[in-house]
């Protein structure tokens, strides 16, 4: 989960860090006091909802905006099969999309979902109205201790429900960055 200075491996890195579990890394700092839903894994992004596993589309793709950039990041291998994922970049977020599961959900293998949303801007904020530059304390507050991983000299409290996990990285105790992803184990 190493944030690298070379921009391609950094999102080949973060990417494949959270589709694969990192458990061996983590220790609990206590037990949430709040259970997330799948409501947690929804985001406004101008004025357009998004939810972490919702379809990719070419009005989703419209409705969030200017795209900077689309990247094929490569196929991750998940069990005895392999995905697809693609990085859409935009200003202030991230989207990475995936054609996860379409042969356990009977659909085409180029239907493509939402796979990972990273928030890099406090213009957009979390459902429970966690943005970039609060406090450790207010997301606390909002989510509960969760779980911490400090590997590689990075320090991020995460919450998982339902196959899905959502992370927060903290400098000096202020969230820096935000990331809901899509657990592939199961």
């Amino acid at each position: 989960m190493a944030y690298l200075n070379n921009k391609r491996n950094f999102r080949l890195g973060v990417l494949l860090s959270f589709i694969f579990s990192f458990h061996s890394h983590c220790v609990m700092a206590g037990n949430s006091s709040t259970q997330l839903k799948n409501s947690d894994f929804h985001v406004i992004i101008n004025h357009h909802g998004l939810t972490l596993g919702d379809d990719w589309s070419s009005e989703i793709q419209r409705q969030v905006g200017a795209q900077i950039s689309k990247n094929f990041v490569g196929d991750v291998p998940a069990g005895d099969t392999s995905y697809k994922y693609y990085q859409h970049k935009y200003e202030g977020f991230e989207i990475y999309t995936a054609n996860l599961f379409w042969q356990k959900k009977q659909r085409d293998i180029d239907s493509y979902l939402i796979a990972q949303i990273t928030i890099n801007t406090p213009a957009i904020k979390t459902a429970r109205g966690v943005e970039i530059g609060d406090s450790q304390d207010v997301l606390v507050s909002k989510y509960g201790q969760g779980t911490v991983d400090d590997s590689d000299n990075q320090h991020w409290l995460y919450y998982d429900a339902d196959h899905k996990r959502m992370l927060f990285q903290l400098e000096h105790k202020k969230v820096s960055h935000i990331m809901m992803t899509i657990n592939t184990d199961d």
